[in-house]
């Protein structure tokens, strides 16, 4: 049987609270095991449990490096979910700081389990805090060189 929407409002919900609470274990529990990941949309996929675990890698960084995503909203139909976030990263000794607003579309499978993820976002999705540095990330840095 379909996952239903709330199975993906659930995986979408548990998604966000693994960024959260800083928490690899939870985030990954929410992938199927061939799970797929585009972070942006056009760039490589990261594939299953060990390519997400290396993007969660890139994106933690640095034992200083704090992310906080803020919750706009989640809507789901059928077994697909767009989820809507703002990415809030601050490296506070450098006093570096960007927020980027985020645009997921998931797909969930019978098991609900998120099957694909691909977020949105572009230059133009991203501001810098007042009273910071900017903080650019370069996400080539997650693919094996």
């Amino acid at each position: 049987m379909a996952a239903t929407p709330a199975q993906v409002r659930e995986a979408l919900e548990k998604y966000v609270q693994a960024w959260k609470d800083n928490d690899k274990a939870l985030l990954l529990s929410v992938f199927a095991e061939d799970a797929s990941f585009c972070d942006p949309a056009g760039t490589p996929e990261f594939r299953g449990h060990d390519g997400i675990g290396k993007f969660w890698d890139f994106a933690h960084q640095g034992p200083k490096r704090q992310l906080n995503p803020r919750l706009d909203e989640i809507r789901a139909c059928g077994n697909e979910g767009i989820l809507c976030f703002t990415m809030q990263v601050r490296i506070p000794e450098k006093n570096q700081g960007l927020d980027l607003s985020i645009i997921e579309y998931a797909s969930v499978n019978d098991q609900g389990k998120i099957r694909t993820l691909r977020a949105f976002w572009d230059d133009k999705s991203a501001s810098i805090p007042a009273g910071m540095e900017p903080f650019i990330p370069d996400v080539s840095d997650a693919y094996e060189k």
